[in-house]
């Protein structure tokens, strides 16, 4: 990893400035925290697919030496069973570097193999991990130097801690509410048909794991459709850098829907892409996104919301003079 050192000046000038801040401290009666004192150190529980996080002192004092100490604790295991490192065993890191507030780091190969969920989980845990230091408010990831690609070919960017929307434990606020819009299919079967939820409790949940879920319980109102079977078991659902990843587990594949393929997942897609933050959905299987659904639509890349699929006001106003 690269090393920074400070030359004889800068280092008489942080002993002034340390000195000074001593005596400031000492004339108030302050007793203040040191702030490398309870930083979060993310790691990813690999039972239920999400982010955890332990406190930490940590040891070092400058920016470099924090960034070293809290890479080197992000490829170790948590001290609770089942908390895995953030970064796998077999992706190595190359080296870092910061920049106006914003650190680089680099991965081997082996990062560009990782499934879709770990490779987010990964990301999350770094990115949330590293900007709780002073002097780092983005960070960016490259692969053997080469900027961090989606698998669409789009270019990841630097990346902040707000960039990303998961459960992460922890949760407090257990009366959350909000406004939803989901999309179910119409009555024939044939179009999508929004569908609110209005001052709907959340809870401790992301929004997008409440929107899935939802629309695995199916419509509690007449004229819509269900579009996913209730049997539907989700594996992980969180959001990162604008794209939410949804995962499930086999029983999204081997389960038939009385909609068609293409109604099932842009009732997903369109439902989460009402969220502000996110404006791309990529489906996965227990973390595999090269598959194809039923066959006939493939998971490889994300999906942006279709608004051609839903019903307007004139369609719902011919089914009603039909009927």
């Amino acid at each position: 990893m690269k090393n920074h050192k400070l030359n004889k000046k800068a280092i008489m000038m942080l002993l002034v400035v340390c000195i000074a801040a001593v005596a400031v401290l000492a004339g108030c009666g302050e007793s203040r925290k040191s702030a490398t004192t309870g930083t979060r150190i993310y790691y990813v529980d690999l039972d239920k697919k999400k982010l955890v996080n332990e406190r930490v002192t940590l040891t070092q004092k400058d920016t470099a030496k924090l960034t070293e100490e809290c890479l080197e604790k992000l490829t170790q295991n948590g001290k609770q069973d089942g908390e895995a490192a953030a970064v796998p065993e077999k992706v190595k890191i190359n080296g870092y570097d910061i920049t106006d507030r914003i650190a680089t780091i680099n991965f081997s190969e082996e990062y560009s193999m990782l499934a879709a969920d770990r490779e987010v989980l990964c990301r999350s845990a770094m990115v949330l991990t590293l900007t709780q230091i002073k002097g780092i408010d983005y960070v960016a990831f490259t692969v053997n130097d080469a900027p961090l690609r989606q698998k669409d070919g789009s270019l990841v960017g630097t990346m902040k801690a707000s960039d990303f929307v998961a459960d992460l434990g922890g949760g407090t606020n257990t009366h959350a509410t909000a406004d939803f819009v989901l999309y179910f299919a119409n009555k024939k079967g044939n179009m999508l048909k929004e569908y609110k939820l209005m001052n709907a409790k959340y809870g401790e949940k992301s929004k997008e794991q409440f929107i899935v879920e939802q629309l695995i319980r199916g419509p509690k109102k007449k004229g819509y459709v269900a579009t996913l079977s209730n049997k539907i078991k989700t594996v992980n659902v969180m959001t990162a850098n604008n794209i939410c990843y949804v995962d499930f587990d086999e029983s999204f594949l081997n389960e038939q829907s009385t909609v068609s393929d293409t109604l099932v997942i842009y009732s997903i897609v369109n439902s989460l892409s009402g969220l502000n933050e996110i404006h791309k959905v990529q489906i996965s299987i227990n973390g595999d996104a090269m598959l194809e659904y039923h066959n006939n639509i493939s998971l490889s890349e994300p999906f942006i919301r279709n608004l051609d699929l839903i019903e307007s006001e004139e369609d719902t106003t011919k089914l009603k003079l039909d009927n």
